[in-house]
C-alpha cells in the first residue's frame, strides 16, 4: 500500500525541521546582535584613540574591530546557511527571502522574538553609522590641520632666501 509520506517525512517533522531552522536563525540574529554591540562600543571607544593618538592604542583599537568584523562574517555565513535551509524547507528562493516572508511560519513566541532581534540589529547599525560618522568628521578635522600646517610650511621654506646673490634685499617673494 501507497502512504502519502513520500518524501519520508510526514507534516509534523517538517514543522520541527522548520521551526528548528527557525530556532537557529533567532539563536545566530543574537549572537550577531552580541557582536555588533562589541563593534559599536569598539568604535565608540575609537574617539578616545583619535583624540589622543598613539601608534600601539590606534593598533589595539584596529585589531578589537577587525576581530568584530571577522565574528560578523562568520556568523553572516553561518545565518546564509540557516537561511537556506529555510528557503529550502518551503519552497522559496532564498535570493528573495526576508524574515518578513518568514514570520508567518513562525510560532507566535519565536515570531516576536525575530522581530525583536530585527528591530536590535537596526538600532545597531545605525548606532555604529552615526559613531562612524562622527569619528570620521575627527579625522577630517586632523587631516585639515596637518595640511594647513603643512602648507604653511611649504610656503616657509619654498618662498626663497629673503636676499639676493649681491646682498639686495628680495622683494620678489
Amino acid at each position: 500500500m501507497l502512504s502519502c509520506n513520500t518524501q519520508g517525512m510526514n507534516e509534523g517533522d517538517f514543522n520541527a525541521d522548520l521551526e528548528g531552522h527557525l530556532d537557529s536563525l533567532l539563536g545566530v540574529m543574537r549572537k550577531e546582535i552580541e557582536a555588533y554591540r562589541e563593534l559599536a562600543d569598539a568604535i565608540e571607544g575609537e574617539k578616545g584613540v583619535l583624540a589622543k593618538p598613539s601608534l600601539e592604542s590606534l593598533n589595539e583599537s584596529n585589531t578589537r574591530k577587525e576581530t568584530c568584523i571577522l565574528k560578523i562574517r562568520i556568523l553572516e555565513e553561518l545565518r546564509t546557511r540557516v537561511l537556506g535551509r529555510i528557503a529550502a524547507s518551503l519552497g522559496l528562493d532564498e535570493r528573495n527571502l526576508h524574515l518578513q516572508n518568514l514570520l508567518p511560519h513562525a510560532r507566535p513566541d519565536l515570531r516576536q522574538a525575530l522581530r525583536a532581534c530585527q528591530t536590535e540589529l537596526r538600532s545597531l547599525l545605525a548606532r555604529i553609522n552615526e559613531e562612524n560618522r562622527r569619528n570620521r568628521a575627527l579625522l577630517d578635522a586632523s587631516l585639515s590641520g596637518v595640511r594647513t600646517t603643512r602648507h604653511f610650511m611649504e610656503n616657509l621654506i619654498g618662498s626663497g632666501s629673503t636676499y639676493m646673490g649681491s646682498g639686495e634685499l628680495n622683494n620678489g617673494g
